[in-house]
């Protein structure tokens, strides 16, 4: 009890002091339990909502006439499957929205009973219900509201939709994912259904997921199912729930690992501090200590009475700092659900609490009686004399009769001298904010400004024009027309096809010119020339065991191929599970593959949109642009509405004739375009009878282009999620930079004055004004700040390339290429030397409570 007591009186005599260190305290188990609580809890919070909603574990989506019957019973009779549906769907694949970005919808009856069902209507409101439709929550983020438009932009023709409400799920209602489920009611869905046709979602559920892979497996094996890697373009693609947990967790994984890390930067602030804190008052309470000694305290009971002031400013700081983290990771709580496709239920997280509050008071503890064990070494004739056993052979710095300069100049060397310790731990903290704050405004820049960065890290080509060749155009002729446009700067191949390689799956890119390619590129090696030459990831490469130089096998089809690995790539689409290889190179396990786009470059400063114009005007085109298709000038897709096409005789020169013409024409040309990309037909024929006689007709094989699409546009807003976590990500360390100057300054300082009262008197009593003392403390503090943020700057510009790859992978990137600003970090610096300085001086300013008269008088 008398210790306590003994503990409690410092407190009361030094509340500021206490009161800051208890924010320090209060601030790292705060960051550090939102890390641990995120990093460690956010795959367990998405198993445990899926099987709440009852989400599937794999799903199969098929499109055109890949799905059979016999998919379906291979899942119900198997024993380890707990059950299995077909669901049936409307699919937009490459659907683009009106201010641009694009996506893969899948339009689903939401009246339809389901075993497997994965989500839920969080909010709605009363709308048409032939127009309705229920839109993932992360759609908030881009606009959408209750009873909104919705418009999507699909095969050249704009769908518009009333949004009647809000879904949540665990399965493709994430920002991060391309893909995407809308949800209608039936009357709506069956007037989408008659426009567009549909395809099937094969979904299974299974009893114990460490089964999975296994049946999976098995699936493929009995079963003469074409899986496809992911991407638009696949007829038959697989979806796991490994798959979907690491893609929608992916942006929340990342922020908890920096929180986690920033917390330790934060913990290691706490115990220089406390270190500090500790010496400073056994120092300033000399003569106290060593007369609790001559009374009969022991030095194990004096020890203690210094360790249990911070064990009980540690507890407090605990307790609240963990009340904090629930408010923190409730802030958060809009980028949880944007990203997972549903709302953090977290509760308590009482585990997580508990291992957080033992971590940060076993760090207390340790480094508390460590600091103290002086205090109990202390003797009482000692304590007298001030600390002094009876001689000091320190060597003297900067003696007064033999150093130049004013005296001001030699007593502020002296004490920077003598309190060499204290200034290099304001330079250690320093240093370590500066090497956080440049590390999350490097990321911040190149993640949440620059999207550059950003779209090459997802592995695409982002060309001006993406042109899609009619089926039985010849492909080279086509890129060599286009090729010849005014305008156009370059063409080129940059497909995907699907490959298994080393038993893996993955997304084969193919071009015949990987040198014309602008976005995506190799950080070793080079790309393929060869017709054997193979470019994989860094990711699979390590997982594989292989490195440049060695071979590795592809299969597709039951033809197989040995491929020499040539060059390392990272991208995050597909986790990095995707490969590169030469056109030549793909046809020895392809031999039937055929080219079906071209990537077109135009000259800077030419406008889009106005090109593609260009282009549907001088190509015959399927699905062109909504403003050709409807302007009534078909005679620049070849046929003229005025002539019949089969006889070439003039026909009713009205205009309503015309237009009813026109309109029959491009609502034929809509559905064989339809029936093209859904179904995988690659030629159609149609014709138009008035009285037996065809007054309209059209054959696909007329048309040069299928479609072309403003590849920059739709792509312009597909990253904008992980620039917002970055944006975020940069926000919270700064924020809690800004704190740390503050406290540690604080503390610093008011340390200083206390033991230094009396020096401080003695300047003002020889004339030195409160500014010019103010001034003297905080320019101390400019070598320490200056040199610790310079040094923190650099190891940040030096480390951060390194350390970016090590968090990002697991998303396949292993050579992370950040651009580091001179200017920028510079700036950064400067700012946070000018704010300390600031600080200082208006922490100084206590200063003008110390007078000689005060000094005489007191006791």
């Amino acid at each position: 009890m008398p210790v306590f007591m003994i503990a409690m009186a410092n407190i009361r005599k030094k509340k500021g002091v206490a009161v800051s260190m208890g924010v320090l305290i209060l601030l790292s188990v705060a960051i550090f339990n939102v890390g641990l609580t995120l990093l460690a809890g956010i795959n367990h919070f998405y198993d445990m909502e899926n099987d709440r909603l009852g989400g599937a574990h794999y799903m199969v989506r098929f499109t055109g006439n890949e799905y059979r019957e016999e998919y379906l019973d291979f899942f119900l009779q198997d024993p380890r499957v707990e059950t299995a549906e077909t669901d049936e769907f409307v699919m937009m694949d490459m659907a683009s929205f009106p201010e641009g970005g694009v996506i893969s919808a899948n339009f689903l009856n939401m009246d339809r009973s389901r075993k497997i069902g994965g989500y839920f209507v969080a909010e709605q409101t009363e709308v048409p219900e032939d127009e309705a439709v229920y839109i993932p929550v992360f759609m908030k983020d881009m606009g959408y509201g209750l009873g909104d438009e919705l418009i999507l932009n699909y095969n050249k023709k704009d769908y518009h939709f009333r949004i009647a409400g809000f879904t949540q799920s665990t399965w493709l209602h994430s920002s991060v994912s391309s893909m995407v489920n809308f949800y209608m009611p039936e009357k709506a869905y069956e007037k989408l259904y008659e426009q567009q046709g549909g395809g099937y979602m094969l979904l299974v559920r299974v009893k114990d997921q460490a089964d999975l892979k296994g049946l999976i497996a098995d699936f493929k094996k009995n079963t003469d199912v074409n899986i496809e890697a992911i991407s638009m373009d696949a007829k038959a693609m697989e979806i796991t729930i490994d798959d979907m947990r690491n893609g929608t967790t992916m942006v929340v994984t990342i922020i908890s690992v920096v929180l986690f890390v920033f917390s330790f930067l934060m913990v290691i602030v706490a115990v220089i501090v406390m270190k500090f804190r500790i010496s400073n008052h056994i120092d300033s309470q000399m003569r106290n200590i060593g007369a609790l000694g001559a009374v009969g305290y022991t030095g194990r009971q004096i020890r203690w009475s210094v360790v249990l002031e911070f064990v009980i400013i540690g507890m407090i700081g605990t307790v609240l700092g963990i009340a904090l983290s629930y408010g923190i990771i409730a802030a958060l709580g809009g980028l949880i659900t944007s990203s997972v496709g549903v709302t953090w239920r977290s509760g308590g997280h009482i585990g997580f609490d508990i291992l957080s509050a033992a971590f940060i008071m076993a760090v207390v503890v340790l480094v508390a009686w460590r600091s103290a064990a002086a205090a109990a070494r202390i003797l009482p004739v000692e304590a007298l004399r001030g600390g002094i056993k009876s001689h000091s052979f320190k060597k003297e710095h900067f003696p007064l009769e033999r150093t130049r300069g004013s005296l001001s100049m030699a007593l502020g060397l002296k004490s920077m001298a003598f309190n060499r310790k204290m200034y290099l731990m304001v330079g250690i903290i320093f240093a370590g904010i500066a090497f956080a704050s440049a590390f999350s405004l490097i990321t911040w820049w190149n993640m949440g400004i620059n999207d550059e960065l950003v779209l090459k890290m997802t592995g695409y080509e982002i060309s001006d024009i993406m042109v899609y060749k009619a089926p039985h155009e010849n492909y080279e002729e086509l890129t060599e027309k286009i090729g010849a446009m005014e305008g156009v700067r370059k063409v080129s191949l940059y497909e995907m096809e699907s490959l298994s390689v080393e038993g893996e799956l993955l997304s084969c890119y193919v071009s015949d010119d990987f040198g014309k390619l602008e976005m995506v590129e190799v950080y070793e090696g080079n790309f393929p020339e060869y017709d054997n030459e193979i470019v994989v990831t860094g990711l699979l490469a390590r997982s594989w065991g292989k490195k440049i130089g060695d071979t590795i096998t592809v299969s597709s089809n039951g033809a197989s191929a040995e491929y020499v690995i040539c060059g390392l790539t990272q991208t995050m689409n597909n986790f990095g599970r995707i490969c590169f290889m030469h056109e030549t190179g793909l046809l020895r396990v392809k031999p039937y593959y055929e080219k079906n786009s071209i990537q077109v470059y135009l000259e800077p400063g030419l406008d889009i949109d106005t090109f593609i114009g260009r282009m549907e005007h001088s190509f015959r085109v399927l699905s062109p642009s909504a403003a050709i298709g409807n302007a009534g000038t078909d005679t620049d897709n070849g046929i003229n509405p005025n002539t019949d096409s089969s006889t070439g005789t003039s026909m009713d020169t009205g205009t309503k004739k015309q237009e009813a013409l026109a309109a029959a024409k491009r609502k034929a040309e809509e559905k064989l375009a339809a029936l093209i990309s859904m179904y995988g037909v690659d030629s159609a024929q149609y014709a138009l009878m008035v009285d037996g006689e065809v007054v309209l007709s059209g054959d696909t094989n007329d048309y040069e282009i299928d479609r072309i699409e403003n590849n920059r546009r739709l792509f312009v807003s597909n990253v904008d999620s992980i620039a917002d976590s970055t944006r975020m990500m940069a926000a919270l360390i700064i924020t809690g930079t800004v704190l740390l100057v503050v406290l540690v300054l604080y503390m610093v300082i008011k340390s200083m004055l206390t033991r230094r009262r009396g020096e401080f008197g003695i300047y003002k009593a020889l004339g030195y004004t409160d500014r010019q003392l103010m001034e003297q403390i905080a320019i101390s503090f400019l070598p320490a700040s200056v040199g610790g943020t310079l040094a923190g700057s650099l190891a940040a510009c030096l480390s951060v390339n390194r350390m970016a790859s090590l968090l990002f992978e697991q998303l396949g990137i292993s050579e992370m290429n950040f651009v580091v600003e001179p200017w920028l970090i510079l700036l950064m610096a400067f700012a946070l030397v000018v704010f300390a300085f600031a600080v200082s001086m208006v922490l100084a300013g206590k200063i003008r409570g110390i007078t000689v008269y005060g000094l005489l008088t007191e006791e």
